[in-house]
C-alpha cells in the first residue's frame, strides 16, 4: 500500500513540476503577498485630507491655522472658504474633515473668555473618524495649553460634528463596500472558470471551428455573466436596505445608472484571467491573485490614509477603489449627480480599458487555439 501512495505523490510532484504557473503562484506568491502588504499597511494615519477655514486674521487664530497646515495628519487642501464649499467637499470624498477658527477666536482667548473650533469630520469610513476624534482631542489639549500659557485661565474647546453615518455603524461603513467587492469576486471568478472549463472538456476548441467566431464567443459569454452580476447587484442592494436598514441618502436613480460599472470592470478583469489561465485551478489562483489587491488597497477595509508611499498611488489605479467610493458616496454622503461626475468618469475609463484589452487578449488565445 505505501509503494502505491509513494507512487501517487511522485507522480503529483512531477506534475507540479512541469506546471510552473501552479507552482509558483502556490508557492512564491503568498510570500511575496506577506511581504507587499505588510510593507504598504500602516497603522498610523497621514496626510488626511483636510480644509481649514480660518475666519480670524489676528495672532492666535493664524498661529492654530500654520500648526494645522505643519502637521504631518493632515493635508490642507486649498479653495475651500465657505461652508457650502466644505459640505460639497465632503459629500464627494475629496476631504476627510474640515477645521473652521471662528473670527472671535484670538479675542476670546485675550479677554478669557471660551474659545471654540468647530470641525467635521466625514463619518462615512468609521476607522478614520475615530482616529480622527482622537487626534482632535490631543489637537484640542494641546491648544489648550497653549493658550493657558499665554492668557491664564482661558478654554478652548474643540466641537465636532460627524457626518454621513454618525452612529457609527460599521455594517453602514462595510455594506456598501462590500456590494462592489463581492459583485466584483463573483464576475471575475464565473467567466474566468467559464471559459477554463470550456478549454478542460474541450468545446471551446469545437465551438471555434463553428461559423460563431471569437468575437461572439467572447462577447455571448461576457453578457451572460454580467447579466447574472446585475442581478446580483440588485439583490445585494435589497439586502442592505430592508435586512440591514441602511438608508440610501443619494439618488436612487443614480445608484440604479451605476450598477453596471459594478459588473464592467470584473468582466474585464475576469478575461484577463481566462485569457492565461488553461485550468479551472489556475483560473481560481490568478483571479484571487488580482482580487485580493482590490480588497486590501481600494479603501474597502483600510483607508487610503492607512497605505503607505508608493502603495497609496496603486490604489489610485484599481478599479475597485472608484467603485467602492462611489457606493459610499451615494449610499451614505447623499453625493447629487453632477459631484458624482468625476468619480463615475474614473471608473467608466478603468472599466472600458479592463474590457477592451481582457477582450483582445483572450481574442488573440483562443485565435492562436486554432
Amino acid at each position: 500500500m505505501w509503494r502505491k501512495v509513494i507512487a501517487v505523490a511522485v507522480k503529483e510532484f512531477r506534475h507540479l513540476a512541469h506546471d510552473r504557473l501552479t507552482l509558483a503562484l502556490t508557492i512564491g506568491l503568498p510570500a511575496a503577498q506577506l511581504i507587499f502588504y505588510g510593507y504598504a499597511l500602516e497603522t498610523r494615519i497621514r496626510h488626511v485630507p483636510a480644509a481649514v477655514m480660518n475666519r480670524d486674521t489676528h495672532q492666535a487664530g493664524r498661529l492654530l491655522a500654520e500648526r494645522i497646515s505643519r502637521s504631518s495628519l493632515f493635508a490642507v487642501q486649498p479653495s475651500y472658504s465657505s461652508e457650502t464649499e466644505i459640505e460639497s467637499g465632503l459629500r464627494t470624498g475629496k476631504i476627510r474633515l474640515a477645521i473652521e477658527i471662528p473670527a472671535d477666536y484670538t479675542s476670546n482667548l485675550v479677554y478669557r473668555r471660551k474659545a471654540a473650533i468647530r470641525v467635521w469630520i466625514d463619518g462615512a469610513d468609521v476607522a478614520t473618524s475615530n482616529y480622527l476624534l482622537t487626534a482632535l482631542d490631543a489637537l484640542g489639549f494641546e491648544e489648550q495649553a497653549q493658550a493657558s500659557s499665554a492668557w491664564l485661565g482661558t478654554e478652548v474647546a474643540i466641537q465636532s460634528k460627524v457626518l454621513f453615518n454618525g452612529s457609527g455603524r460599521t455594517a453602514a461603513f462595510l455594506i456598501p463596500g462590500l456590494i462592489a467587492i463581492l459583485v466584483q469576486a463573483i464576475t471575475t471568478l464565473l467567466l474566468a472558470i467559464s471559459f477554463a472549463a470550456e478549454r478542460e472538456r474541450g468545446t471551446l476548441e469545437q465551438m471555434l471551428v463553428t461559423p460563431l467566431g471569437a468575437g461572439a464567443i467572447i462577447a455571448g459569454k461576457s453578457i451572460a455573466v454580467a447579466c447574472v452580476g446585475l442581478a446580483e447587484c440588485g439583490s445585494l442592494v435589497l439586502l442592505m436596505r430592508w435586512l440591514f436598514v441602511i438608508p440610501i441618502q443619494g439618488s436612487l436613480l443614480l445608484l440604479i445608472l451605476s450598477l453596471p460599472l459594478l459588473v464592467l470592470a470584473p468582466v474585464g478583469i475576469g478575461l484577463l484571467v481566462a485569457a492565461r489561465a488553461r485550468n479551472q485551478s489556475q483560473a481560481l489562483q490568478l483571479a484571487n491573485v488580482l482580487l485580493l489587491p482590490s480588497v486590501m488597497l481600494s479603501g474597502f477595509v483600510f483607508p487610503h490614509e492607512f497605505l503607505r508611499f508608493p502603495v497609496n498611488w496603486l490604489s489610485d489605479v484599481l478599479p475597485s477603489t472608484y467603485l467602492v467610493g462611489l457606493m459610499r458616496n451615494i449610499i451614505l454622503r447623499g453625493t447629487a449627480f453632477p459631484e458624482a461626475v468625476p468619480g463615475i468618469a474614473a471608473a467608466s475609463a478603468f472599466a472600458l480599458a479592463l474590457t477592451a484589452l481582457g477582450f483582445v487578449a483572450v481574442r488573440r488565445s483562443l485565435v492562436a487555439a486554432r
